[in-house]
């Protein structure tokens, strides 16, 4: 570990990696604090929780930027923009926003409300469809894709009527017959699309939304039988865009190339079948670098945006050449890049527990102590000073992991002593404290010692920081995907982080710690982060949780949403907090889960009458208990 002497910003920014995975959108100020940052000016993250928690907003509180909503649409779309440029690709280009990747009004809002680029918009169900075809004002496109009953594509036909270009992509054979009919009832002339099961398959965690696995998108044979219902039906030239998705959070460029090829063969031989598509849509994939690695990692892509473009760009355009066809309008849904850097979540440490093992650790009574009447106390107490005489040499030559395997053994036996009443809790608090230190010892020395143990012993000597969130409501692809997300303190990051750290949530859950942290050149089992200084509020941020987080919460031991806000950046350099969302309260929770309140109220003014309770004391009682159900589901 570094020392306080040596501690710098220019040390911080790199220990927690933020100029990797920061993009240029996150940085540190003079004071150790974080900022974010858009065109010229700067917000302090930290004396923004501190301004939000005096406005009652307070923590845990998601916090969004539609200012870099809006960056991300401009880096992809002048990325697409120059590839085609320098290409002389004829077609043109259109971001699709997927909602489901984060469906709040807000966010959508902020999209068809821009007026700098085209933007589609991509739904996959009845109540998705509904919410476009009731926020978007303008004539947007809007692409339904997923598996479609009568009511699905008589909405989208609807839509169509409302002054919609809304593309019906078909995911099986059955949807035209849907189409054919409600069309004709209607009177409406669909678009159509149809969505292609690939047989590449990119590597990933969603690795089986791609290739033949994959739950949607028609089979070759279905393509075929599909081309020949449009020919028998004459109504070849309903079918405009040919789609298909290679998977989400593709870390590897070749493996989108090879998706894009593939693609490109259907788009011919079906152009050879009578089938002129104007429209491509190659779906989703674009990774977020969430380790800031640049690597083929799950977490990471080893590609820029440019680079992610002009392969497409370049692919498509080759293979419409060489065949004489016209090049297609480029739809891409990159939904994750394009929210996921947007939000951040703002938490405290509300508490923490540490190891005792003290490196250094004196000889006390009870070490001074020549024997125990258990042995195996004795022991440990012998190996312990044994330690710790070789480390005083200059030449240790102590065998660091033997010395380990040595004193894990003697614990074990020390813990199965104790359960079975052969030493007393004192005896055991003095063995826990004594091998804690030998553990830190040895991870000093580190003398022979192989990364099994090395690992073993980081995670019994690190401390807990017990955080002011729900996991599983917050960011539940920890949990469910093992996902990394970058996570740092908003201050103090000009002094040396001392205490090496696993942080977990509120609930009552084994599961609701976080297991890996990006800190230095690698991904880590612990976060290093400052000792907790008496009346402060030390504060944490989550980074990168914008895609997919706050759809996907769980509410786990009845913890709700947090408060949200969207803070808009005034060109002064000032801010708006704009669009307040006050957290569930109790009372929210609990009526999700179909618990009546009144019925509650009731409950309690019945056992208190039978009680015989003063009348002072009742109404009392009745205060605190409706006030705990107005209040939010967090700690204050």
């Amino acid at each position: 570990m570094k020392s306080q002497k040596h501690w710098n910003i220019d040390l911080a920014k790199q220990h927690y990696r933020i100029a990797d995975w920061g993009m240029d959108l996150f940085d540190l100020n003079a004071e150790g604090h974080v900022i974010t940052k858009a065109g010229g000016n700067e917000l302090d993250l930290y004396e923004l929780s501190q301004h939000l928690e005096s406005a009652n907003i307070t923590l845990p509180v998601l916090v969004r930027f539609p200012h870099i909503l809006q960056q991300f649409l401009n880096e992809l779309n002048l990325a697409f923009k120059h590839a085609i440029t320098s290409s002389g690709y004829t077609g043109g280009y259109i971001s699709a926003y997927p909602i489901k990747v984060n469906q709040q009004a807000s966010v959508i809002r902020h999209f068809y409300s821009q007026d700098q680029w085209p933007i589609a918009f991509e739904v996959g169900s009845k109540a998705e469809l509904i919410a476009c075809l009731g926020l978007i004002q303008n004539q947007q496109t809007i692409i339904c894709n997923g598996y479609k009953d009568e009511a699905y594509i008589r909405l989208a036909l609807m839509g169509c009527l409302l002054g919609h270009e809304v593309i019906i992509v078909l995911e099986g054979l059955v949807e035209l017959q849907h189409v054919l009919k409600i069309s004709r009832e209607l009177n409406v002339k669909p678009i159509l699309g149809m969505r292609i099961r690939l047989s590449s398959i990119a590597e990933g965690n969603w690795q089986n939304t791609g290739g033949q696995r994959s739950k949607f998108g028609l089979t070759s044979n279905e393509v075929l039988e599909l081309v020949q219902e449009l020919k028998v039906n004459n109504v070849i030239d309903w079918m405009r865009m040919l789609h298909f998705h290679m998977g989400s959070q593709i870390p590897s460029l070749s493996h989108i190339q090879s998706g894009v090829q593939e693609g490109m063969r259907y788009f011919i031989e079906l152009f050879d079948l009578g089938i002129m598509f104007s429209s491509l849509n190659v779906g989703g994939g674009l990774a977020v670098d969430y380790e800031g690695s640049c690597a083929s990692t799950y977490f990471s892509k080893n590609y820029s945006i440019n680079d992610y473009a002009s392969m497409i760009v370049r692919i498509v355009h080759s293979m419409c050449q060489e065949k004489g066809i016209q090049d297609p309008i480029i739809f891409s849904e990159n939904g994750r890049a394009m929210t996921a850097y947007h939000a951040v979540l703002l938490t405290n440490v509300i508490d923490a527990e540490f190891q005792h093992g003290d490196n250094n650790f004196k000889h006390t009574n009870y070490l001074a102590q020549k024997s125990y009447s258990n042995k195996n106390v004795t022991k440990l107490i012998e190996e312990f000073e044994n330690i710790a005489a070789s480390l005083k040499n200059k030449h240790c030559d102590i065998d660091c992991s033997n010395c380990y395997s040595k004193l894990k053994k003697i614990m074990e036996n020390i813990e199965a002593d104790f359960s079975s009443g052969l030493i007393s809790l004192s005896d055991k608090a003095v063995a826990e404290t004594v091998s804690t230190t030998s553990f830190k010892k040895l991870l000093e020395c580190n003398n022979n010692l192989n990364a099994e143990h090395k690992n073993e012993i980081k995670n019994k000597i690190i401390d807990k920081y017990f955080c002011n969130f729900s996991l599983f409501q917050s960011t539940p692809d920890i949990w469910g995907l093992g996902q990394i997300f970058p996570i740092l303190p908003l201050h103090r990051l000009n002094e040396l982080p001392t205490r090496e750290v696993h942080l977990h949530d509120l609930t009552c859950d084994s599961d609701g710690q976080i297991d890996y942290y990006v800190e230095d050149n690698s991904v880590k089992s612990y976060i290093s982060l400052h000792d907790i200084k008496t009346q402060e509020k030390y504060v944490l941020g989550l980074f990168l949780v914008g895609a997919y987080q706050e759809i996907l919460g769980d509410m786990h031991n009845l913890f709700g949403d947090t408060n949200a806000v969207n803070i808009v950046l005034n060109p002064d350099g000032g801010y708006q907090i704009c669009e307040e969302e006050p957290g569930d309260t109790v009372e929210e929770v609990l009526s999700y889960v179909h618990m009546d309140t009144a019925e509650m109220r009731q409950n309690w003014l019945e056992k208190l009458n039978h009680m015989n309770v003063a009348e002072q004391t009742k109404e009392y009682i009745l205060q605190e208990l409706n006030m705990a159900l107005k209040s939010d589901s967090y700690l204050n």
